[in-house]
């Protein structure tokens, strides 16, 4: 089978498409053959050693998110059968037509969503999801500044909070960018390049503020969020870790505002599968729609993770088998 494969860290030529063993799955198991893999930036993050990723032996297979048809199951496994849809978070090894996986952590993918909008069921809404409900603790009724709103998780958290009943206000730095975030459901947009952009989202709330932030990119945004948020207000770090940070925590003590980080791996399995029960049906029903930005063949994969780094791309970005 084709797969990429990574022999030395660095730039994107390390990437290198070869013909490998294909696996066979073990008991509780299934194999799965891939139609799509996300490239998020985390992805590159590894292949380059950068921002603390963590460091897989090498060779190794990049990837986190797989969707695809099972090829096959092995002994014990109930839950699935050939041919069944699915997505999974492989944790490494999806840039792979073939990949096998633990059948409990595999999930269904409804019918009407296509494998490359599948990818973002992996990692992006799951994402979005655990920020706004586990960690914000998100009510109807509140309002939610999606700083980044136009990348893979940002899109995701304006149609999650939108269908939640949130008052979502949507970030971008291209017109292109804000349509995609009102397309998506945001009540209302603002350029984040823009001189004035803050009194701009404020305005969106009458003054008040914004009970929830979700910052993609906290190296350059967070201090803005700290005069963005409102008393009691929660501001989730979900991307943006490339350098020190310089602001004034002064506001944050008068608002009695909190900063928490996001890890999506800590989600319990209890939280996991509640949030992607959650998913399932939101796909569904429509209500979730993945926007994907741009699709790769696997002899593209170079060009992937350079895409996948342009802050300006909307949507996720997918390579295809």
């Amino acid at each position: 089978m084709k797969a990429v494969q990574v022999h030395q860290f660095g730039a994107p030529e390390v990437l290198k498409v070869e013909e490998i063993s294909a696996p066979t799955p073990n008991a509780g198991q299934v194999l799965i053959r891939v139609h799509a893999a996300g490239v998020s930036p985390l992805d590159t993050y590894v292949r380059e050693q950068s921002h603390g990723a963590p460091t897989p032996p090498l060779p190794y297979i990049p990837g986190f998110e797989a969707a695809g048809v099972i090829e096959a199951v092995g002994e014990g496994v109930t839950k699935f059968k050939t041919g069944d849809r699915v997505y999974v978070n492989t944790f490494l090894g999806a840039y792979a037509e073939l990949i096998v996986h633990d059948a409990e952590s595999v999930y269904p993918l409804p019918n009407n969503t296509s494998f490359a909008q599948g990818t973002a069921a992996v990692n992006s809404y799951p994402t979005a999801y655990y920020a706004l409900f586990n960690l914000a603790k998100a009510k109807p009724g509140e309002t939610v500044f999606v700083h980044g709103a136009s990348g893979a998780v940002g899109s995701a958290a304006v149609q999650i909070a939108r269908a939640y009943g949130l008052k979502v206000v949507g970030s971008a730095g291209s017109q292109q960018g804000l349509e995609l975030i009102e397309k998506e459901g945001a009540h209302f947009t603002v350029n984040h390049r823009e001189p004035g952009y803050l009194d701009k989202a404020l305005e969106c709330t009458d003054g008040k503020g914004f009970d929830i932030i979700l910052e993609m990119n906290a190296t350059k945004k967070l201090a803005d969020d700290v005069n963005l948020i409102a008393p009691f207000g929660r501001i989730i770090i979900i991307g943006g870790t490339d350098g020190a940070v310089n602001l004034d925590p002064t506001p944050l003590l008068w608002k009695g505002a909190s900063i928490i980080g996001l890890y999506i791996g800590l989600a319990t399995p209890q939280e996991s599968a509640q949030i992607h029960s959650e998913i399932y049906a939101g796909l569904e029903n429509g209500t979730l729609r993945p926007a994907v930005a741009q699709e790769f063949a696997l002899s593209e994969v170079a060009k992937s993770h350079e895409t996948v780094r342009v802050a300006s791309s909307s949507g996720k970005v997918v390579l295809r088998f």
